[in-house]
C-alpha cells in the first residue's frame, strides 16, 4: 500500500510538473523577442509525456505495486522535474535576453544624458506621424530649438555645469508639450519636437509657451543661469514631405530667429538665402579679423546741461571686400555664435583707447564707451587684460565707459557681477545700455556697481507720437536719478525730441540729431564745424 501511494503521489508531482513546463513552453512560443529555435516539438513531445504520465498512473490503480514500479515512477518524477527545470530555465534566459534587447534599443533610440528620445527615434516619430496622412488634411509642426549662449556656459562653467543644465531643461520643456507630442534631444544644446496633427497657429503658440517656461533661473552648481532659447518651425506638407528637410528648414528658421534675437520664427522659403549668406559670412569673419576688415566708427554723446560732446562711443563696422560695409546687428550674432566675440571686443578697444589718446593730443579731452558682450563679462580673465591695456595705453580708467545689455547678465548674474566689480575697483565706469528691453531692469540697477543707462532708442524715437513711450522715458530718468545715475537716450533724431528729454531732465543724448557714427577722420573734421563744442577744448582749430 506503502509502494502504491509513494508511487502515485510521484507520478501526480510529475504531472503537475510537466502541466507547468508545458504552459512556460506555451510563453516561449508565444513571446514576439523568441528567434531561432522551434520550440512547437517540445510543445508536443511534452503533451505525450502528460498523457503517457495519466496512462501510466491509472495502471497503478488495476495492479499489485512492486518495487521495480516504484523505481519506474521516481524516474518519471525525475524526468518531468528535469523537463521542468529546462523549460524554466530558458524561459527565463528568454526573458534576461528580451529585457536586454529593450535596453539596447532604449540607448539606441535615446539620450543618455536626459533620456528623452534621439535623432533616430526622432525621425521614426515624424515618419509615423506623417505616414499616411493625406497632405491636404492633416499638418505636422516640427521644432527645433537652440539654447542660446550655452557654448559660453560650457567654456566658462565647464561641462560638467553644461550638463547639469540640460538635465534641468528637458522635463520644463516636457511640461508644457502634449502627451501625443515628441520631445527629443538631438545634440549639445539642440532639442527638437514633434507636434502631431498641428499647424502653424498651434506650434507658434507652444514655442512661446517653451520659451517663457525658461524665464525662471537654473541653480546650477551655486551659480544661478538665466537662459533663452531660439525656435525654428516647419510644417508637414506646407514646407517639406519628407523627415530630413522638415529638420533643415526648421533649422533654417531657427537660426534667423537666433541671429535677429525673435525667440521663434516660421520657416519661410525666403530663408533659405539667409542661411546661406549666414553660413559664409561666418567662415569669412574669422579672417575679416587678421585681414582689417573691421572698421571703428564712433558717434558723439552730448552733456544736455552744457551742450558738450563729453564722450563717444566706439561702434564696429565690418567693410567686406565683396558686400561693402555690413552692419553690426547681421555679423555680431554670427561672431557670438562663432565664439569670437570676445575678440572682437578686444580689437575695438585697443583701437578706441588709442584713438581717445590721439584726440587728446588734438586738444580734445574726450571719454570713450565700448559695448561688452556676454563672453566678456563672463570672462574672469577680462578684468586683467582690461587693466593691462590701460596701463599700456596710457589712459585713465575714468576716461572709458563700459557698456553692458540687461540681457549679456542673464547667463550667470553672480559670475558677471563679480567681475563687473573688479571693472568697477579698477575705476572704469559701467553704463547699462538698452535699458528697458531685458529682463529685470530694477533689480539689476539695485545689484551692479552701474553709473549710468542709456534709455533704449526703442522707447525715445516715438515718445513724441507715443504717450506710453514719454511716461517710460520720464519713469526711467526719474528712478535713475533717485539712485544717483546719469542717464543717456540713445536715438535721439530730431530737435524736438531732444528738448522733450531736457525738459524731463534727461543728462544726456545720443542719435542722429547731434551726429551718425563716424570714423575717426571724419568725427576730427565734424568736431571742427560743428556747432556742438567737442571735449573740453584746449587749442582746436575753428
Amino acid at each position: 500500500m506503502v509502494l502504491k501511494v509513494i508511487s502515485l503521489a510521484a507520478i501526480i508531482i510529475g504531472c503537475f510538473m510537466l502541466t507547468a513546463a508545458l504552459m512556460t513552453t506555451r510563453r516561449i512560443i508565444n513571446n514576439r523577442f523568441q528567434i531561432g529555435a522551434n520550440w512547437q516539438p517540445l510543445y508536443f513531445l511534452i503533451v505525450l509525456f502528460i498523457t503517457g504520465f495519466i496512462v501510466y498512473g491509472l495502471s497503478l490503480f488495476e495492479t499489485i505495486i512492486s518495487r521495480s514500479d516504484l523505481i519506474v515512477s521516481l524516474l518519471l518524477l525525475g524526468g518531468s522535474l528535469f523537463v521542468f527545470i529546462v523549460s524554466r530555465m530558458n524561459y527565463q534566459n528568454i526573458l534576461q535576453m528580451q529585457h536586454i534587447a529593450l535596453l539596447e534599443r532604449h540607448h539606441a533610440l535615446h539620450d543618455s544624458l536626459t533620456g528623452l528620445p534621439n535623432r533616430s527615434l526622432l525621425l521614426e516619430r515624424i515618419k509615423q506621424a506623417i505616414s499616411g496622412q493625406n497632405p491636404k488634411q492633416k499638418q505636422v509642426s516640427v521644432l527645433l530649438m537652440d539654447l542660446d549662449r550655452f557654448k559660453e556656459i560650457n567654456d566658462t562653467l565647464g561641462h560638467v555645469a553644461g550638463d547639469l543644465l540640460i538635465q534641468q531643461i528637458a522635463p520644463r520643456l516636457k511640461k508644457v508639450l502634449r502627451d501625443t507630442d515628441t520631445l527629443a534631444r538631438i545634440g549639445g544644446d539642440e532639442f527638437a519636437i514633434v507636434l502631431p496633427d498641428t499647424g502653424s497657429g498651434i506650434s507658434q503658440a507652444i514655442a512661446l509657451k517653451l520659451i517663457k517656461s525658461l524665464a525662471e533661473p537654473f541653480e546650477v552648481e551655486g551659480h544661478n543661469l538665466n537662459v533663452a532659447m531660439s525656435i525654428g518651425i516647419s510644417i508637414y506638407p506646407h514646407d517639406a514631405f519628407d523627415c530630413d528637410t522638415l529638420i533643415q528648414k526648421a533649422d533654417i528658421a531657427m537660426y534667423v530667429a537666433k541671429s535677429k534675437q525673435c525667440g521663434y520664427i516660421l520657416y519661410d522659403e525666403k530663408l533659405d538665402q539667409y542661411s546661406l549668406n549666414r553660413l559664409k559670412l561666418t567662415g569669412e569673419l574669422h579672417k575679416a579679423i587678421k585681414n582689417n576688415e573691421l572698421i571703428a566708427y564712433y558717434q558723439p554723446i552730448v552733456d544736455m546741461s552744457k551742450g558738450h560732446i563729453t564722450c563717444v562711443e566706439a561702434l564696429i563696422r565690418w567693410n567686406h571686400p565683396e558686400s561693402g560695409v555690413i552692419s553690426p546687428e547681421i555679423f555680431i550674432p554670427l561672431a557670438e555664435n562663432a565664439g569670437i566675440m570676445g575678440l572682437i571686443t578686444r580689437w575695438v578697444l585697443e583701437r578706441a583707447l588709442k584713438q581717445m589718446r590721439s584726440w587728446n593730443k588734438q586738444g580734445i579731452s574726450i571719454a570713450m564707451h565700448v559695448n561688452l558682450s556676454m563672453s566678456d563679462i563672463q570672462d574672469s580673465n577680462f578684468p586683467k587684460y582690461l587693466n593691462d591695456i590701460l596701463l599700456a595705453s596710457n589712459s585713465l580708467p575714468a576716461e572709458l565707459t563700459l557698456e553692458i545689455t540687461e540681457n549679456s547678465m542673464m547667463t550667470d548674474l553672480k559670475r558677471a557681477k563679480d567681475v563687473l566689480r573688479q571693472l568697477h575697483q579698477i575705476g572704469v565706469n559701467l553704463a547699462i545700455d538698452d535699458f528697458g528691453t531685458g529682463f529685470s531692469s530694477l533689480s539689476y540697477l539695485k545689484q551692479l556697481p552701474t553709473q549710468e543707462i542709456k534709455i533704449d532708442k526703442s522707447f525715445v524715437m516715438d515718445m513724441l507720437e507715443d504717450d506710453d513711450d514719454a511716461i517710460i522715458v520720464r519713469s526711467t530718468v526719474d528712478l535713475a536719478h533717485n539712485m544717483g545715475r546719469v542717464v543717456t537716450a540713445e536715438g535721439v533724431s530730431d530737435k524736438e525730441t531732444y528738448d522733450l528729454l531736457e525738459i524731463l531732465g534727461c543728462n544726456r543724448a545720443q542719435g542722429h540729431y547731434i551726429c551718425k557714427p563716424l570714423e575717426a577722420d571724419e568725427l576730427s573734421a565734424w568736431f571742427v564745424k560743428t556747432a556742438w563744442i567737442p571735449g573740453n577744448v584746449y587749442n582746436i582749430a575753428k
